[in-house]
């Protein structure tokens, strides 16, 4: 599933066990048609999508 951490939600922190172990992953790009039938843009095909104060990600790979 893709992540959104909503602008009310402050102080969020994802942990990985390593950036080699934990990986998060979507297979969207930019031009991936999306439920509308238009292309998603590049905002629209985010996998990990932060809008939080003060987040903080560690031992963690995004793709």
């Amino acid at each position: 599933e893709k992540v959104e951490v909503p602008p009310t939600k402050a102080y969020i922190t994802l942990v990985g066990a390593g950036a080699d172990k934990t990986i998060i992953e979507w297979g969207d790009s930019a031009d991936h048609i999306g439920k509308d039938g238009k292309p998603l843009g590049t905002f629209g095909s985010a996998t990990v999508a932060v809008n939080s104060p003060y987040f903080c990600a560690k031992n963690i790979t995004f793709k």
